[in-house]
């Protein structure tokens, strides 16, 4: 990757419908030339998707919360993730160091409705203590990591 794609990435992360030959015109490049660096980074799987970010009042869902869980079996984190998986309010997991295993993003219509997921979450085998914090407000959201293109040498 040369400074070249990461602006192209940097140009789709701020706007995924950002034409080629808008892109073409930002960074002196050709439609077919965008669209074959498009595709590079698609099948090198630097991009792996293109989405949309979504406003959560505007969806119904204005209620953000990290939970913090704590497992004891190994063999019941693979149906735990399994549901994560399948729960479209579960937007992020990961798995931590320190004294929680895995800390999880999860946003809801409201407090009820978070309160029903966070009694899923703990019925499963395994989970031992979870630690809940709501999000009073956002600060800074990133859909995406970019890579420095000013700290990259064109090739």
């Amino acid at each position: 990757m040369d400074q070249t794609d990461a602006k192209i990435l940097k140009i789709l992360s701020e706007n995924a419908n950002t034409t080629a030959t808008e892109i073409g015109d930002t960074v002196g490049l050709s439609v077919p030339a965008v669209n074959k660096r498009i595709l590079k980074l698609q099948k090198d799987g630097t991009i792996k998707n293109f989405t949309i970010v979504t406003s959560a009042k505007k969806v119904n869902k204005p209620i953000t919360a990290f939970i913090l869980l704590v497992m004891r079996y190994s063999e019941a984190i693979g149906t735990l993730l399994e549901y994560m998986e399948q729960d479209g309010d579960i937007l992020e997991c990961y798995a931590v160091t320190g004294e929680y295993d895995y800390l999880i993003k999860i946003c809801a219509e409201d407090v009820e409705s978070l309160e029903e997921k966070l009694l899923k979450l703990k019925k499963h085998k395994g989970v031992v203590k979870s630690n809940t914090m709501f999000s009073l407000m956002e600060h800074k959201f990133k859909a995406t990591m970019l890579p420095d293109a000013d700290k990259m040498g064109d090739a």
